[in-house]
Parts: structure tokens; sequence; C-alpha cells
């Protein structure tokens, strides 16, 4: 049985809505001709107000849905009145409406974050796990604590640019899975168990760039030149294709675009009590320790006990940059990194 609260959201919902049909269907009369704009096309032609006027129209709908609903369902329902605007000549289909509407429920979710229900970008101290309320965790979280506004534009960022990528890349993605089945046997994507938030379990999406059954011939930790790696999988490697699936994992809530790499159940367990920090934030799929490190298999080929030496070595190194952004944490700088991660992909050196 719906709660009371429930039903006053559904009906919130329907109003809001209503009055959004209002004003980009039912108010509209047809015309002539079908048109249609391609991305950018208000951009180019510096249509601010518009920009403006659409991104606000659907920053109540985010904010009463909330969560990752309020931004696909969003995304869902501009495409909807895009289409019907198109086919009933109601004016322009434009990529641009799309991309604004999303961008608004998305503020819209960050708003609710913020103003009721911050707990769920950041726990209360008292919430937190048993292991992380420690002397060596307070003081990162009471620096995250000031800055729930920003975590809650991370996630609403998260679930926007999550929804896009997914349009972007599904193609590639099919493309991509057929390649790996006619290569080698097995499943197209490897799931494997991580840690993410507070110490939660999940199993992560990546390509399989491995032989099927990998983890059970092998160390956890892949090193340069490993024999287990498929053709494709090395391309995939090479050029981080292998990660796109986790875009699923970051619209889920279980990684961010931008985080502590999601690590092994038995490296978690090697944390010191500092390193628990990093919990206090989803994993992600890149950040500063990843891009000074990109290039980590090749440390650990000359290694006899890999698992060892990334346990006292690597993770101790990698974990100096982790803490160091949970520490910094900006929304801003998490945008920067993207673009560093881009750009280290492409050759850059950082270190």
């Amino acid at each position: 049985m719906r709660s009371k609260a429930q039903i006053i959201q559904g009906i919130l919902v329907v109003i809001v809505v209503i009055i959004i049909l209002q004003i980009t269907i039912f108010s509209r009369n047809a015309g002539q001709e079908h048109i249609f704009k391609l991305l950018f096309w208000e951009l180019r032609n510096a249509m601010w107000k518009d920009i403006k006027l659409n991104i606000l129209l659907f920053l109540p709908f985010g904010f009463v849905v909330g969560g990752r609903k309020g931004i696909i369902f969003g995304l869902m329902l501009s495409c909807c009145i895009e289409f019907t605007q198109y086919v009933f000549c109601l004016g322009y289909c434009e990529m641009d409406d799309v991309l604004n509407n999303t961008l608004g429920a998305s503020l819209g979710v960050g708003l609710r974050y913020y103003l009721g229900v911050g707990s769920v970008a950041l726990r209360r101290w008292e919430e937190l796990p048993e292991f992380m309320r420690t002397p060596e965790v307070r003081p990162y979280w009471e620096q995250l604590n000031k800055k729930r506004f920003q975590l809650g534009l991370k996630r609403a960022f998260d679930l926007c640019a999550g929804s896009m990528v997914l349009l972007v890349t599904a193609i590639p993605m099919g493309v991509i899975a057929v390649a790996i089945k006619l290569d080698s046997k097995g499943p197209v994507f490897y799931r494997q168990e991580r840690v993410t938030t507070y110490g939660k379990k999940f199993k992560i999406h990546k390509f399989r760039t491995m032989v099927s059954n990998a983890d059970k011939i092998g160390t956890a930790v892949t090193v340069s030149g490993d024999s287990r790696i498929t053709a494709v999988g090395k391309k995939l490697r090479n050029l981080r294709l292998d990660e796109l699936p986790q875009v699923f994992d970051v619209i889920n809530g279980d990684m961010s675009f931008v985080g502590t790499r999601p690590e092994v159940t038995k490296y978690v367990k090697a944390y010191k009590p500092e390193f628990y920090a990093t919990l206090l934030m989803p994993a992600g799929i890149t950040s500063e320790a990843s891009i000074r490190y990109k290039d980590e298999n090749k440390l650990l080929e000359a290694a006899d006990d890999v698992d060892k030496v990334y346990i006292e070595q690597v993770l101790p190194a990698k974990m100096k940059w982790n803490l160091e952004s949970v520490r910094r944490f900006r929304f801003l700088r998490e945008i920067f990194t993207m673009f560093r991660t881009v750009a280290a992909v492409l050759g850059k050196d950082y270190n």
C-alpha cells in the first residue's frame, strides 16, 4: 500500500507533467512543415532565453520525482515531447531542448538533495558503518559534510551525463559486444565483486577483455603482457573502452564518473584506517590516481608476488591521491579531472 507521502508525490508529478505538456504541446497550433534541428543549434544562435526557459521548465519535474528516475524519466518525457512536436508540426523539434530539459531535471534532483534529502548524498556520522567511524575518517567526513550541495550536484551530473553517454554509446557498445563474442568464448561482460560507498559490495560492469574465468587462473591485478588478455581485449584496454559499461553502475548509484577506483574485497580488507575515508563517496570510473597510475600494470610486471607489491607499494601510493581528492572535493575539480582523463588516454603524461 502506498504511503501518504507517495500519493502526494504522485499527484505533484501529474500536475507538473500536465503543466509541461500544456506549455510544449497543447497550447501550440499545428504548422505546415516538419522542422528538425541538431544539437547545439540554440547555442550557435545565442538563443539564451530559450535555453534558460527549457532548463527551468523541467527543474520542478526533477525536484518532485527525485533520484535517477527524475533524470531518466525527464529525458524520456522530453524525447516524447520533441517527437510529438515533429510529427504534428507543433514547432521546432530540437535536440537542444532534450539536452536542456534533462539538465533542468538534473538541477532539480540536485536541489532536492540539498533541501531535504542530503543524507542520500552523505550519511550522518552516526549512520556510518562502525568500521568507518574512526578518528582517521572523521576529518574527511567533516569536509564533505560542508559540501552537501556539491555532492547533490555530483549525483545529478552522474545521472544526467550517464543517461546521455548511454544514448550516444549504445550502438558502439553493441558493436564491441559482437566483437567480443566473435573473438573468444565467454560472456560479453566481466562481472566482479567490488566495494563502493560505506563498504557496499556490488558487481561491476566491464567488457570482458580476458579469457573466461581469468580470475581463477591468476591474480586479481592485471600486469602488462598478461597471457589471459584476448586480442580484442588488448585494443579495448588501450583505449579504456572496456570501462564503457560502467555507465550502468553510475546510473544505478554504485559508481560515479569520478572517484576512487573500486577495489576487490581482499584489497579493501588490507586498508589502513585512513583509507576507509575513500568509501564516503561512490567508487569512480576515473580519478587523479587513475591518471597518475594509468600504466599500473607495467609497474607490476616485474613483481614476483603481484598481490604483495600492490598492497604494500602501489595501493598506498594511489591512496595518497585518492585521500587528497576526498579532502579537496569540489564539483568543478571533478569535471576538470574528467578532461584530464581524456588527455591521459590520448597520450598526455601527468607524472
